[in-house]
């Protein structure tokens, strides 16, 4: 078995648990502390770096056998800023991310930023909100929070589970994993220029335009997205909603990318996590040509539920959504999933997490369907 995030392979060799054990030994070794920071008078260094080592064992009807895989995430953040004489403050933004078998920088941006909020130009994802740490991102509202929060996720969208299937099928259901969480492209990390605003009486928004966005029917992207935040006691609310334009580039003659999401979470006695979202693209980046039933809308939902006692946190999502797979034929994809998980934290920076992935995807073209399941557990660090 081979280990690796952007390439695995299946069979026999040393047993899961074998490796699983070998993993959590190494990450326990680790110290437990927070992120390095360095400062002086009026500049500070953040260092911060994280490894999800992930076992799966993936089983589907389409008469393949079962297979185990294996794979190792890892990154590295350094955030460097000063304050200027009697102005804003200016920082540069690294984030280096990769497996046993590739690394490559995947964020760079410079960044100023005051009390009127932080403007960034750079390789970026288009709505972030936070600088340093790994809390889970403002913009979106359904969660898997038993899962590694950074790197590839547990989440509905996030990449881990479905990055686990192969060939046709992985890139049919790998579109519809994202619908019903945030707006498409919500994370394209190419260069760009970003606006987040300070969070005012609840309020947060943010907004962004790339001229060439890494997905390659579009070019020039814009984003948008705005929330609201209400506390009550130890209650929390936060709804809100994301947009992404994308225009089609010319020689693919299809249609502009307009994407649009909206989502409601609520935290209830800081145990209970509950969120819902849904998303909308209609019939973007489909062939001009198509019409009618050949170019059916994309649209999907997505529900969570987290619980957190202690060093335990368990969860699950489900997730419904459809749309055109080939303009050849009338039926649609259609992709029902759920994930029921749960994670232990060891300590703050290092936990062990498990997770149930099961789907159902309908092939409009072939007009079969298969379903599958995929068992994953896992071990994380975090400096």
């Amino acid at each position: 078995m081979t280990c690796a995030s952007t390439h695995s392979s299946g069979g026999g060799g040393v047993p899961l648990a074998v490796l699983l054990l070998a993993g959590v030994s190494v990450l326990l070794s680790l110290p437990a502390r927070s992120q390095i920071v360095l400062e002086s008078d009026r500049a500070q260094l953040t260092v911060e770096g994280f490894a999800n080592f992930t076992l799966a064992n993936v089983d589907t009807t389409d008469d393949l056998p079962s297979l185990d895989y294996g794979r190792i995430d890892s990154g590295l953040r350094v955030l460097g800023r000063t304050s200027l004489a009697q102005g804003p403050t200016l920082g540069i933004r690294l984030s280096v991310e990769g497996s046993d078998q590739a690394a490559r920088l995947t964020e760079a941006s410079i960044l100023l930023f005051d009390n009127h909020g932080r403007v960034e130009i750079g390789k970026r994802m288009g709505l972030p909100d936070v600088l340093t740490g790994y809390a889970p991102n403002n913009f979106q509202f359904t969660s898997a929070e038993f899962g590694p929060a950074s790197g590839p996720s547990l989440d509905p969208g996030g990449g881990l589970h479905t990055g686990f299937l192969r060939g046709l099928l992985a890139e049919q259901i790998g579109p519809l994993a994202g619908l019903g969480t945030t707006a498409a492209l919500f994370d394209d990390r190419s260069a760009k220029v970003l606006y987040v605003s300070p969070k005012a009486h609840g309020w947060l928004a943010g907004a962004s335009y790339a001229r060439d966005a890494q997905d390659a029917s579009v070019d020039q992207l814009f984003q948008a997205g705005i929330t609201h935040e209400s506390y009550r006691q130890q209650d929390t609310l936060r709804w809100g909603a994301t947009y992404a334009h994308g225009r089609a580039v010319a020689p693919v003659s299809g249609r502009d990318l307009n994407s649009i999401a909206a989502g409601v979470s609520t935290t209830l006695h800081e145990v209970w996590m509950i969120g819902f979202a849904a998303g909308y693209d209609g019939a973007s980046r489909l062939p001009e040509v198509a019409a009618g039933s050949f170019a059916s809308s994309a649209w999907g939902a997505t529900a969570s539920v987290n619980f957190n006692r202690g060093p335990w946190t368990i969860g699950g999502y489900c997730q419904y959504a459809t749309g055109e797979g080939s303009t050849a034929v009338a039926p649609n994809d259609r992709l029902v999933a759920m994930e029921i998980g749960a994670s232990y934290r060891f300590t703050t920076r290092v936990r062990l997490y498990g997770a149930w992935y099961h789907f159902d995807f309908a092939d409009d073209e072939h007009r079969a369907s298969t379903a599958g399941n995929i068992l994953m557990l896992g071990a994380r660090a975090s400096l």
